[in-house]
């Protein structure tokens, strides 16, 4: 899901669709070993068209559980008999076909086999790099996550997959349906001028009147960069702590009424998911400068600081950072309610009578 908010004005846009998925079980050779099918998913369940296909450059990690029998996870995650199967394996994508392996598939290093009776859930993450737990009461768990030490690093996890005897196919590959989500908040600027108040004219021919507008900062201050990820129950973050700056744009960029991006290439750009509230100073500062000619070649420079409250940018929608949302900050630097008018009069001759004696 992505979603626009404009500092004037807010306004969100989802994009999302579900079409049916057909499994088909593995028959192929009879194979009983355990293969993955991955896929990067939107905030909409089921396939769909904003789906990503997995990087096969990139890795993941996945636990299983065991549950005996007839059991469900629903039922029996908490069973004693209900004991940990695949232990943070990492997951590779194969092209090429081995002894106990088919070509053009996902899996561990070691081979792992179905059960014969009972039943395995599935929980996944990546980048593998990142430290987590996965205990039956808790699903993938990051302690103390810090976005900062992990720089725009796109935490990702896995639907759980309960209840699985054999791989099927819904994605691209036959294996354990692996649907990864963006567990974190992406953000961007995008900057534009109401109106052209150059007036149609460029360097050299600037006349009097006409405003050349340049953006030299977007700041984003006191936000949390570390919390608690945990996926079972309820999943979310929290325990967010940290008050740290970012400083998404600084140099000199001129704006004009084309909607353009505002970032330098080293900002940080995934940040901590978070609830903003009214009496919390974090917000957004936006600076730059306002060349106003007085004719074609002289000016005089106003020096421009603005600041929005991320709560107030957000009001009406969830008032957060939510994980899996890609929100870009709309900026329109809007300057038809400061048109100069002059406003004349004048003030009526002050009689005075002076006699004159001859």
């Amino acid at each position: 899901m992505k979603k626009m908010i404009l500092l004037a004005v807010i306004a969100s846009v989802t994009l999302a669709s579900c079409v049916k998925n057909e499994v088909t079980p593995d028959e192929e050779n009879g194979s009983n070993a355990i293969s993955y099918q991955t896929v990067v998913g939107t905030m909409s369940r089921g396939l769909s068209s904003t789906q990503t296909k997995f990087p096969i450059t990139s890795t993941f990690g996945s636990f299983a559980y065991f549950v005996a029998g007839n059991g469900t996870w629903a039922a029996n995650a908490n069973d004693l008999t209900t004991t940990l199967y695949i232990n943070d394996e990492e997951i590779k994508y194969h092209a090429s076909a081995s002894a106990l392996f088919n070509a053009n598939t996902w899996h561990a290093t070691a081979v792992h086999y179905w059960p014969k009776q009972g039943s395995l859930t599935f929980f996944a993450y990546t980048p593998k790099t990142i430290s987590v737990t996965c205990e039956k009461t808790t699903g993938i768990k990051a302690e103390n996550y810090n976005v900062d030490a992990n720089k725009n690093v796109d935490f990702m996890v896995a639907d759980m997959v309960a209840d699985k005897n054999q791989n099927t196919t819904i994605y691209e590959y036959n294996g354990v349906p692996t649907l990864f989500r963006h567990k974190l908040t992406q953000i961007g600027f995008k900057i534009k001028t109401a109106s052209d108040y150059a007036n149609g004219h460029s360097s050299g021919s600037y006349a009097a009147g006409d405003k050349v507008i340049e953006l030299t900062g977007i700041t984003i201050n006191n936000v949390a960069n570390q919390g608690i990820y945990t996926q079972l129950p309820a999943e979310g973050w929290s325990g967010q702590t940290g008050t740290v700056d970012y400083t998404h744009f600084s140099g000199n960029q001129a704006v004009t009424t084309t909607l353009a991006e505002a970032k330098n290439a080293d900002a940080q750009t995934i940040v901590l998911p978070q609830t903003f509230s009214d009496n919390v100073d974090v917000n957004i500062t936006i600076t730059y400068t306002i060349k106003t000619y007085t004719d074609g070649t002289n000016y005089s420079t106003e020096i421009v600081t603005e600041t929005k409250k991320l709560y107030e940018l957000h009001s009406g929608t969830s008032n957060a950072w939510e994980m899996n949302k890609n929100i870009t900050y709309g900026i329109t630097i809007d300057l038809s309610s400061q048109i100069i008018y002059w406003d004349p009069a004048i003030e009526n001759w002050d009689n005075v009578d002076n006699g004159i004696d001859i």
